[in-house]
């Protein structure tokens, strides 16, 4: 006879969302814009998802609807209590990493390395001790230990952490991710709007054209996510996640404004007075628009390590580039343009540019 465990993880239905895919998976990071994505669709597919969070559970109701009655799990935990952390996984087959701190300010409670080091290692020793077949990470393209991003410093610091920790561990280095209202096209589509009026944007002269990006969506990242979970070929291995296009970021300026059918002029300015805005973020004691760490990535090539597997070992086509920018801001248009279509997005990129 089937132990109770065993007969516990048995799929259940047709395999869509009011069914039981026989998996339990954790994801961390669940209120983030990659979280929220990947909790949809574990949940489209039958899979029961613990979600924990360090917030009231008022800020992770939306989750529950994402799967069936009972599939989502809200769970409350901190990253340096680690009773917790065995709590939310004791359960799961997989474990999924996607939290990591973006950036930090002057009255910051935690330094990037205790969220995107140190924490990631605590979830991987933990759940290695706990049994989970398999731990998802989170890291990021281009990673070097000398990186002038800290950021990006921490993400390559973690990769090593998690593979000590959990030498099974598949780690995806995404790109620059975009999406709605994310802060990488927030930055473009809005960068000193009210200090700058008239379409001026102040860039860094010698870098906007020299920095090219391949940047991928949060939808495209998730859904390799998801498909990594129920591959167990993956394991130990490492992903690119990049886009199909490689595009400069004076373009993306291009492209953000003609999806808003606005007209813009780029300002090329000293690299010392556009992180200067940057300075003023990192002491700002509320939210940043930008920090000058963030600016130091924003100008920073993803630089693409060959032979590395991608989107389409996993089965994936990525969404094109320009689209995806075009698709993200599309909500910002006025709605004398709701309407456009793409072609006429494309046709106004020719014009936008003063």
């Amino acid at each position: 006879m089937a132990s109770a465990s065993k007969l516990a993880h048995l799929p259940v239905g047709s395999g869509f969302r009011s069914s039981f895919s026989g998996r339990v998976v954790t994801v961390f990071g669940s209120n983030g814009q990659l979280g929220q994505l990947i909790i949809n669709r574990l949940g489209r597919h039958g899979t029961q998802v613990v979600a924990p969070t360090r917030n009231d559970d008022y800020h992770s109701r939306h989750l529950k609807v994402c799967g069936d009655l009972g599939q989502v799990l809200i769970r409350p935990f901190a990253l340096t209590d680690e009773d917790s952390i065995r709590r939310t996984v004791q359960y799961s087959d997989v474990v999924i990493n996607a939290m990591g701190k973006q950036y930090e300010r002057f009255l910051s409670r935690s330094s990037m390395t205790d969220i995107n080091v140190t924490g990631a290692e605590r979830l991987a020793r933990i759940s290695k001790e706990a049994g989970v077949e398999r731990f998802i990470h989170m890291s990021a393209v281009g990673a070097t230990p000398d990186h002038k991003s800290s950021f990006m410093r921490s993400k390559y610091e973690s990769e090593s952490a998690v593979r000590n920790a959990f030498p099974e561990a598949t780690i995806f280095r995404m790109a620059t991710p975009i999406y709605t209202y994310d802060r990488f096209l927030r930055y473009i589509s809005e960068s000193y709007t009210k200090s700058f009026p008239y379409g001026l944007r102040p860039v860094i002269g010698s870098l906007v054209y020299k920095s090219f990006k391949r940047p991928v969506t949060y939808i495209d990242v998730s859904r390799a996510v998801v498909a990594a979970v129920s591959q167990a070929d993956v394991a130990g291995q490492t992903f690119e996640l990049v886009g199909p296009q490689e595009i400069s970021v004076a373009d993306m300026y291009d492209l953000a404004y003609a999806s808003k059918f606005q007209v813009h002029t780029l300002v090329p300015m000293p690299e010392v007075f556009v992180k200067m805005w940057g300075v003023c973020g990192h002491y700002s004691l509320m939210r940043p628009f930008i920090t000058r760490d963030e600016i130091t990535r924003f100008y920073s090539p993803d630089t693409i390590t060959p032979g590395m597997p991608g989107f389409a070992e996993l089965g994936i086509t990525p969404m094109p580039t320009d689209f995806a920018i075009i698709d993200s801001l599309r909500n910002e248009r006025k709605d004398l343009y709701d309407k456009a279509s793409y072609e006429d997005v494309l046709e106004q990129r020719n014009v936008g540019r003063s």
